[in-house]
């Protein structure tokens, strides 16, 4: 078998425990009895103690892990959720830059103008794309790539050290080149975003436009816009002062700082020990839910008591909470963190401006974890769109995938962005 030549890929009960196997998703060792032992866990859990009185403030709390936990033991299927993601979409896998990487893709019949990669982050999957890649085919103008990260879901996790943000870009690049897609346009959000953003700044010669939903920015450099720079410094300090006028921006600024001081230990844990959190994670069903499900139900734009009014269901949140689960692919999709760390590839990013000819487009989401005030992006990218919503947390295309999808056709369809396209395609100096 060719493993280089793309491959009709069948997701399953449970990935093989074989990471060598060339699918990386048939049947494995345990498939049998993988539902009942984790049916058998689930039921034998035992809860910590807490503070009633601290509700979320230290915390998931009990009372929403024991309501996902009845949830995924007694009404949860995983076999039905499996045969609708094996029904509704395509899904392949092929042989890039040394690993089996996953991707599901569409294509519309007919003239289709631009192949679009979509890019997603942790604790994401290519899942949370799901209904946007539907709504985008009935657009019918995009090829649509929607790729598992390495290490995350059924994508082959790297076995060597500093597998880092510009050796994923680099992945997906060549994944987009063998497939043939010379030119392409990417969208991301969380290490998506930076993910995206590195395509653009490594390969702005093939990732010719891009749309990002997440925002870490430097400062304007004070060489380059000296008041903006001073502006960015005493509003980080004071922004309720600085940026008064502009709630926006305050808001922006403020969420920064209070991921640095409330939100931020996850991100260091996994940046510094994550096989240590793995052993925990990947052993107990519960604590993954706890994990992940308290990032979902933060980070989201909701309000975690009221399940019956959360822009996705616990359907839908348990099944990217399996995908984690029936892969073990948890500690393999924290090393990102580690990598990106010591590799320093974030800080790269950070002070590497996306080169002018990309045009740029941002979503800005009412409770994303990450947005600076515009002024401090037009020092680094060229933006060209620039839209905020009233609606919508860090995972943009989970919970709102219509303005999602309108968002980013609206932004990939501009004139800016199909002009270069079509010059490159016509091989024009542009």
């Amino acid at each position: 078998m060719d493993l280089n030549v793309p491959r009709r890929l069948k997701l399953s009960v449970r990935r093989t425990e074989d990471r060598a196997e060339a699918t990386g998703a048939t049947e494995g060792p345990g498939t049998d009895n993988f539902l009942s032992t984790l049916k058998a866990r689930l039921a034998a859990t035992e809860y910590p103690d807490e503070i009633e009185s601290a509700g979320w403030g230290y915390g998931i709390d009990t009372k929403t892990v024991k309501m996902l936990t009845q949830e995924w033991l007694h009404h949860y299927n995983w076999e039905e959720q499996l045969e609708h993601l094996n029904r509704d979409f395509e899904h392949w896998t092929c042989r890039v830059n040394g690993l089996d990487i996953h991707y599901s893709k569409a294509n519309e019949k007919g003239e289709v103008i631009m192949p679009l990669l979509l890019i997603h982050g942790w604790p994401g999957s290519w899942y949370e794309f799901g209904k946007a890649i539907q709504l985008l085919k009935k657009r019918g103008r995009f090829q649509i790539i929607v790729p598992s990260l390495p290490g995350y879901g059924w994508s082959q996790a790297p076995s060597q050290k500093k597998f880092g943000v510009r050796e994923i870009a680099k992945t997906l690049h060549e994944l987009m080149q063998y497939l043939g897609y010379k030119y392409y346009l990417a969208q991301g959000g969380d290490w998506g975003a930076i993910i995206t953003r590195t395509l653009a700044t490594l390969y702005p010669d093939s990732c010719l436009a891009i749309h990002i939903n997440m925002l870490p920015c430097l400062p304007p450099r004070p060489w380059t816009r000296p008041f903006q720079s001073l502006k960015a410094a005493t509003g980080f300090l004071f922004p309720s002062l600085i940026y008064r006028n502009h709630p926006r921006e305050q808001a922006s600024v403020e969420a920064l700082k209070a991921y640095a001081i409330e939100e931020g230990a996850y991100f260091f844990i996994q940046a510094t020990k994550p096989q240590t959190l793995g052993h925990a994670l990947h052993d107990s069903p519960v604590g993954l839910l706890s994990w992940l499900g308290e990032k979902y139900l933060s980070w989201a734009d909701l309000d975690p008591h009221k399940p019956e009014t959360w822009p996705f269901s616990k359907t839908e949140l348990l099944t990217q909470i399996m995908i984690y689960h029936s892969t073990g692919t948890i500690t393999s999709s924290t090393r990102i963190y580690y990598e990106a760390h010591h590799n320093k590839d974030v800080e790269w990013m950070l002070k590497s401006p996306v080169p002018h000819r990309v045009p740029v487009g941002v979503g800005v989401w009412n409770k994303e974890l990450f947005m600076v005030p515009k002024a401090w992006a037009d020092d680094w990218m060229n933006i060209q769109s620039w839209h905020e919503f009233p609606k919508g947390g860090h995972f943009a295309a989970f919970e709102r995938p219509v303005e999602f999808e309108k968002e980013i056709t609206e932004f990939f369809t501009k004139e800016q962005v199909l002009d270069r396209f079509s010059a490159k395609r016509l091989g024009l100096k542009i």
